[in-house]
């Protein structure tokens, strides 16, 4: 699962456990980023920090169901 953390102005994105709840990773913005079904039709595009063009619709599997090493 995905989890957002904001304190005094900053946010952390992390990749947590579904089972246990622990850290698996550290993400950032453009990990999570998914382009809505609405910006198809239009002139929108959305990039990541390289300049490659985001076109997911959907989250990758591997942050639908997390799981740790241990579970």
């Amino acid at each position: 699962m995905i989890k957002l953390e904001l304190s005094g102005g900053n946010q952390t994105i992390t990749k947590v456990c579904n089972h246990c709840g622990c850290h698996i990773e550290n993400l950032q913005v453009e990990d999570i980023l998914v382009k809505p079904k609405w910006a198809n039709s239009d002139n929108m595009t959305f990039r990541d920090k390289d300049g490659n063009e985001i076109t997911r619709t959907e989250l990758p599997e591997e942050l639908k169901d997390c799981k740790c090493e241990h579970c």
